[in-house]
């Protein structure tokens, strides 16, 4: 019954193209975009992936042509367009009802020069990024993520996620010969950084990988500069990200911050949690871009799952935890290892990690965070010392209290 219905769906999808490869040059952009898109809906599995259909692929990248025409069409017709007003047209491909609504079309629109523009657009989460400007005096298609050629910075090939025939469930698979962060669709959300010492301009694109279901996603974050006739990659990246996670990707006083979702050694966050959240640091230089590597914005908890680490494998803790902390803590995280091992040889983890509450003072910090197993809500004092770091110098526990933290410490 499957294989009839998706042989229907071929033989009408196939049907569906003939006149519109014949009438592509009569119809408007607006007009393709919508066809190719029933088309796509057609063939695409939770409005995400494709089917990997000759039709599908085709029908995705007829979809980004019509938005790159759209563009064109504008900018032929309104030679001072404004980036805002290229939002506006590509907006108006999905239906001019939808626009600015939750089901519609997103666009992201930046100018890069005079009459130069770098675009984002996606539908259901399968997207494009393209850049469009003068050619011979008319506006012109320059460059499309989609089609890109190779880059050298690019060893995992993650640019190539963005190729519409990668944007299907084939490309996921196991055994599909595909590297990891290279199977798309993606979307993507854009940003400029200053030009070069050559007055080149320079950008990153944000971008994230479609998925069905769950809070945490994988993310692409690259940055390129724009020679005069096509975009150089300078640095490319992959990450996990908690889709409401507190901190993103910024650019602030020369340096690009990227938000990513880390992972602790000893205890865990839920998929539609933060966890250990970590900003990735580049510094945009006139002449280059230099990688600061990645900072933690709670060094506190990171601070945390290295004494629980270290009891668990019996390691000196003289240096970051007083004796009470560690004499106390101690026989709960063997016996909670014990526990592990019984589900997963080398496997160790106290529980996932609940409400996380930190107070930082002139002098100390207090800490409360809570974990779903044994150990319960601990309630750390730490003291930052001159030249050695913090150190955990106090605990007290409330177990069998998962709840949230309160927001003063235990009275002694």
């Amino acid at each position: 019954m499957y294989a009839q219905r998706v042989s229907s769906l071929l033989l009408f999808s196939s049907a569906f193209l003939l006149p519109l490869h014949s009438q592509q040059s009569t119809q408007t952009p607006v007009q393709r975009y919508q066809a190719a898109k029933h088309t796509f809906e057609l063939h695409s599995e939770g409005d995400f992936l494709h089917d990997d259909s000759p039709a599908a692929i085709k029908s995705l990248e007829s979809m980004w042509s019509a938005s790159a025409d759209a563009v064109i069409q504008l900018l032929s017709q309104k030679p001072g367009a404004t980036a805002k007003d290229i939002d506006a047209a590509l907006c108006n491909l999905e239906s001019s009802n939808d626009c600015g609504k939750d089901d519609g079309a997103r666009q992201d629109a930046l100018s890069l020069g005079p009459h130069l523009f770098l675009v984002s657009q996606f539908s259901s989460e399968a997207g494009t990024v393209f850049v469009v400007g003068m050619r011979d005096g008319k506006p012109t298609l320059l460059w499309s993520i989609n089609t890109t050629e190779a880059q050298e910075r690019d060893r995992r090939d993650w640019i190539g996620a963005w190729k519409a025939d990668r944007a299907g469930g084939a490309c996921r698979a196991n055994g599909s010969g595909h590297k990891p962060g290279s199977c798309g669709p993606l979307y993507a959300s854009l940003g400029l950084l200053p030009p070069d010492a050559d007055g080149k301009p320079r950008f990153y694109i944000d971008a994230g990988y479609a998925q069905i279901m769950g809070a945490t996603v994988g993310k692409q974050t690259s940055v390129w500069r724009w020679d005069g006739y096509k975009p150089e990659l300078l640095w490319i990246d992959w990450h996990d990200f908690m889709i409401d996670q507190k901190d993103g990707t910024q650019f602030v006083d020369g340096v690009l911050s990227i938000g990513e979702k880390d992972e602790f050694r000893t205890f865990y966050g839920c998929g539609s949690c933060e966890a250990r959240q970590m900003l990735r640091r580049l510094k945009i230089t006139s002449n280059n871009v230099e990688d600061l590597g990645k900072v933690s914005t709670t060094p506190e908890l990171d601070l945390v799952d290295e004494l629980f680490w270290r009891l668990a494998n019996d390691r000196l803790t003289a240096d970051i935890a007083s004796p009470q902390v560690s004499q106390l803590l101690k026989p709960q995280i063997l016996a909670a290892k014990l526990e592990s091992e019984k589900i997963t040889p080398q496997f160790f983890t106290i529980g996932m990690l609940g409400d996380v509450f930190v107070n930082r003072t002139d002098n100390n910090e207090y800490l409360c965070f809570t974990v779903d197993g044994d150990i319960g809500q601990l309630y750390f004092i730490l003291q930052n010392l001159p030249n050695k770091g913090a150190k955990l110098t106090d605990v007290k526990q409330a177990k069998d209290d998962y709840g949230d933290c309160p927001k003063t410490f235990p009275k002694q």
